[in-house]
């Protein structure tokens, strides 16, 4: 078969503030063994030189759009989405990497499993040391349908490793904003496709996953209550739709949203009032960075004075110059 007659595969890499990571994910897109692709890649208004990294790229296959502004990562994707012109679209994030395999184990799946809408695969989580784990995930269709419905975390299915058809964007299954947090629309995305499509894994690990837990791809300075309960919030409204067949966000019942996130922070600052603070002191320290570590410690102290925890940990801090 010709490359003409292959199915056209769409390659969507959102790109923001990537420069350490994003030459590597295009060039393991470029290494394809498959070759009837297009990689769209988007960059959303970086600050730092992922525009300059992109712009090194000359092949054919590579179209390249520069935000005027943020978008965001569900807008960014969206705008991706809807300039693809692939009957298979798969996601490759800005900051992973895929297998060289990657495209044609995935296609091949597709064309042989004409009842299967959307495929992920196992993957390699690569931490910040460059550490590898492999994680192999279940490709039996009844249990992948059981975890989505049990809100499981994480979901069966890796964002970033996926493959699907046309048709899922064409039948209107966006990204969506989701009231007071920028975070989570990827599992909220999955959730919705899965009440609808089938979902399925390969074996193979095949795509490589680049994951931090010291920023956890945060703004730190950007984290509050909200945030923390994205995760939650996204299974809250699963489990309105399994129940009402629609959720709060659809029928625009901000109060009640209001009130899960309210009931979440008073259950997290119960005994803890200075939760929030200790996290991102937490996030700080695991980056090594000392003095946002001792600012954010003391703002816990703050609201927590009488906290032994608090004080015992600005000292840990201040008496280690490697923490």
């Amino acid at each position: 078969m010709s490359i003409a007659q292959l199915p056209l595969v769409s390659v969507i890499m959102p790109a923001y503030n990537v420069d350490a990571y994003i030459v590597q994910a295009i060039n393991s897109v470029l290494a394809q063994t498959y070759s009837a692709f297009e990689l769209l890649i988007a960059d959303d208004h970086s600050s730092d030189n992922t525009a300059s990294c992109i712009e090194r790229f000359s092949d054919h296959r590579i179209i390249y759009f520069k935000n005027e502004k943020n978008l965001g990562y569900a807008g960014n994707m969206n705008a991706l989405f809807k300039a693809s012109k692939g009957e298979y679209l798969v996601i490759q994030d800005a900051d992973d990497y895929s297998t060289p395999t990657r495209l044609q184990v995935l296609v091949d799946f597709l064309q042989r499993q004409s009842s299967i809408d959307m495929v992920g695969s196992s993957y390699i989580k690569v931490n910040a040391e460059g550490k590898e784990e492999k994680v192999f995930v279940s490709d039996d269709q009844e249990a992948i349908n059981k975890a989505f419905e049990t809100l499981s975390d994480p979901l069966p299915v890796l964002n970033g490793s996926v493959m699907f058809r046309r048709k899922i964007i064409q039948e209107g299954f966006f990204f969506r904003p989701l009231l007071y947090v920028n975070r989570s629309q990827d599992d909220d995305w999955l959730f919705r496709i899965s009440e609808k499509f089938n979902l399925s894994n390969v074996k193979d690990c095949l795509y490589y996953y680049r994951y931090n837990p010291a920023s956890m791809t945060m703004n730190l300075s950007a984290i509050n209550y909200y945030s923390l309960f994205s995760g939650d919030y996204v299974r809250f409204l699963k489990k309105n739709r399994m129940e009402m067949g629609i959720d709060l966000l659809m029928k625009e019942r901000t109060k009640e949203i209001d009130a899960f996130f309210e009931q979440k922070k008073k259950e997290i600052t119960a005994d803890q009032p200075a939760y929030l603070e200790l996290y991102i002191a937490h996030k700080y320290l695991a980056l090594n960075n000392r003095v946002q570590t001792i600012q954010w410690l003391f703002k816990a102290l703050l609201k927590n004075p009488g906290d032994g925890f608090i004080w015992k940990k600005i000292g840990f801090v201040l008496l280690n110059k490697k923490s």
